[in-house]
């Protein structure tokens, strides 16, 4: 379960904005997370609160945004929204497909004051 180390890494990198901007609460972040990723949205904020747990960070909440995983099939060139289930292109077919989107996860937002 990699998405445990993703949240110890995104609760230092949530620690260290707070720190170089003087903050002194921080009530939520708020991540993107791309269907490509390969990131569990349920498994990261379950996660997350075994990270937080017993820190100066324990109240912060988690706020996840899915972004598409849209893809470009390599034999007819139309862009579609990908099943993961099938992995083909749903107008001719193919299973040449290459990510355009949705493959990464961002912290989109820090809520804090």
């Amino acid at each position: 379960m990699h998405e445990l180390g993703l949240c110890d890494a995104l609760l230092r990198m949530v620690k260290d904005i707070a720190a170089e901007q003087k903050l002194s609460h921080v009530e939520k972040i708020t991540l993107s997370v791309g269907e490509l990723s390969g990131v569990v949205p349920a498994y990261m904020t379950d996660c997350w609160d075994a990270v937080i747990d017993g820190t100066d960070y324990k109240d912060v909440k988690l706020a996840i945004e899915t972004v598409p995983g849209i893809a470009q099939c390599m034999e007819c060139g139309e862009e579609f929204h990908i099943d993961l289930n099938t992995m083909r292109c749903p107008f001719c077919g193919g299973g040449k497909l290459a990510p355009v989107s949705g493959r990464d996860m961002e912290l989109k937002e820090i809520e804090a004051w």
